[in-house]
């Protein structure tokens, strides 16, 4: 039967590094504005905070709107209207903004009604969906960039083709690469975490389901999680951490009462998932996150979302699955697959060498600089 579980205790070792403190907000004049929303933005900016140092400004824009309503419009313009005030206050030289949540939109457009120039972490990704609210949320927030930092030449590519060649276009790389990098524990550590869960490397899937076209979808949520039941009817354990509002979306939709022996437990500290990430047989996702980070951990991955926006992972690494798909056969046949697992071993990530975060931060800089024009 499936349960809602807490993770379990923590063994004797330390299996985890010491977190860095990221501070919620420093509002001092002038320097570069960091725009962080949910704990995702923290992990991803982390390697542009520490590349500009002293001169980022962190505004953590979901803790500081505690009362923000629930409809998305009045959301988004509450969002907008007080960072758009924090921005008037404080007279950043350059705004930064990651992602395609609705706190980075509204982060992109108070950047723009103040005439701050911004700066796009993920320019150019597409999932080309347009009914997608992210997808919508992409192209607003690069239309209103001065400077597009893309992860991929596939990025630069849909930048050039929407017209926005003319603006500060950089190949970068994703910060992605080098976050896993760096949060990922060494070998022994990780395989600490692999036996604190009861757990036997290779044999298990990981799986996360975040996406609203998902979790506000009660009929392909249910299926998803049937069909991952699917593979802990064939002896191979199943792991879902689950974001609170996925948590609620399963509760509701009545899997947990149908007999399903998936393990559905609350979310993980970043280096605790990517410990797991590492050693299981396969990942299962909807999140553009999680796929860049299967890159990095070489691990096979099925994608489950009719369109992804990092279509590089699809060459390689993983495969589309949707809602009418056998998720359950392809996903035995992959776990079956040692020897797909140590092709991928060799392959590099299609999202960059893991110096986005230094190449960004000149880049903001850059923008920062004034132009000397000659007269004459």
């Amino acid at each position: 039967m499936t349960t809602v579980l807490q993770r379990p205790e923590r063994a004797a070792v330390q299996a985890k590094p010491p977190r860095r403190r990221t501070p919620v907000s420093t509002p001092r004049p002038g320097g570069i504005a960091v725009v962080l929303g949910g704990r995702a933005e923290v992990f991803r900016l982390a390697p542009v905070l520490a590349g500009l140092g002293d001169a980022a400004r962190v505004v953590r824009a979901d803790r500081r709107l505690p009362s923000v309503p629930r409809d998305r419009s009045c959301s988004i313009a509450a969002t907008m209207e007080r960072l758009g005030r924090t921005f008037a206050a404080d007279r950043p030289e350059a705004v930064v903004v990651h992602g395609a949540s609705d706190i980075a939109l509204a982060g992109a457009l108070a950047a723009d009604a103040n005439d701050i120039p911004l700066v796009r972490v993920g320019a150019g990704l597409r999932s080309h969906d347009l009914d997608s609210t992210e997808e919508q949320n992409r192209v607003l927030i690069d239309r209103a960039a001065r400077v597009l930092c893309a992860p991929t030449q596939a990025s630069v590519a849909n930048l050039r083709a929407e017209g926005l060649e003319s603006r500060d276009v950089r190949l970068t790389g994703s910060t992605a690469v080098e976050a896993a990098r760096h949060r990922l524990m060494a070998e022994v550590h990780r395989l600490a975490v692999v036996r604190r869960w009861g757990l036997e490397p290779d044999r298990y899937a990981l799986a996360t389901i975040d996406h609203p076209d998902n979790v506000d979808d009660e009929e392909a949520l249910f299926g998803i999680m049937n069909q991952l039941a699917g593979l802990v009817d064939a002896g191979h354990p199943v792991v879902v951490p689950a974001h609170p509002r996925t948590r609620a979306a399963i509760e509701r939709s009545g899997v947990l009462s149908c007999g399903m022996r998936v393990r559905v437990v609350d979310r993980l500290w970043h280096s605790e998932f990517l410990a797991l990430a590492a050693h299981a047989g396969l990942l299962v996702t909807d999140s553009g996150a999680v796929q860049k980070e299967a890159t990095v951990l070489k691990r096979p991955l099925l994608v489950a979302r009719r369109s992804t926006e990092c279509p590089e992972v699809l060459e390689d690494f993983g495969r589309a699955v949707g809602r009418h798909d056998d998720l359950t056969a392809l996903a035995l046949d992959w776990l079956a697959d040692d020897g797909r697992r140590a092709r991928l071993a060799e392959l590099p990530s299609p999202f960059g060498d893991g110096e986005a975060g230094a190449r960004i931060a000149d880049a903001a800089r850059a923008v920062t600089r004034p132009v000397v024009r000659v007269v004459g």
